[in-house]
């Protein structure tokens, strides 16, 4: 064999082996190649509105995490009766107790409820101050958006949701056992903000 046959049949070869490790891909209707998505992609938020960042957010994740990975309250009262949250902290948790009081303005509001010894002003109405619920879940990061205004505002439409899945408390519920769960904010080893993101009445 020559030379330049035997160059030719390594060629030849060559390229066998490489069509062969090819992955064939698919084509959309225009006939461009269909690329799948990067299940480890990270989802940026810069081009949606504050809703439908929250559409997002809300319902697949945030409610879930909070309702299925929350903090034990035993182990947070246990941390602030030992003067062990100094730095500003945010956490999802379960409250077991009696609503001892519902007071409700034309914008702000507080339910008041007794858990063993603590009494815990939950926020309803209008406004809701603080970044709770943002700043509680693993899912909420500062990376997603495209600035600090946006960020911030994210807590609105969070809030919003919360008071829409509670209802309309009244006067009727002081008394009730009751099941919450809630969003709190504890700065220097007190509660600062907490926001309920569901309420049973009747609970254990």
């Amino acid at each position: 064999m020559s030379y330049k046959k035997l160059f030719q049949f390594i060629g030849l070869i060559a390229c066998l082996n490489l069509l062969t490790a090819c992955t064939v891909t698919d084509l959309d209707a225009d006939g461009n190649p269909i690329i799948p998505k990067d299940p480890n992609a990270v989802v940026s938020f810069a081009d949606f509105s504050l809703s439908e960042v929250a559409d997002q957010l809300w319902e697949p994740k945030v409610f879930p995490e909070a309702t299925q990975e929350f903090t034990p309250w035993e182990s947070i009262k246990s941390q602030l009766d030992a003067q062990q949250i100094n730095t500003k902290q945010s956490f999802f948790v379960r409250l077991d107790g009696t609503i001892e009081s519902v007071d409700l303005g034309k914008m702000r509001g507080a339910i008041t409820i007794k858990v063993g010894d603590t009494n815990i002003d939950l926020q309803v109405g209008r406004i809701i101050k603080g970044n709770a619920i943002r700043d509680a879940s693993k899912y909420v990061l500062f990376d997603d958006f495209k600035n600090q205004i946006r960020f911030a505002q994210i807590s609105r439409e969070f809030n919003n949701r919360a008071m829409a899945s509670v209802g309309e408390p009244d006067s009727s519920w002081v008394g009730e056992k009751a099941t919450v769960i809630a969003a709190i904010t504890i700065d220097q080893n007190t509660i600062s903000d907490a926001v309920p993101m569901q309420i049973t009445r009747g609970g254990k």
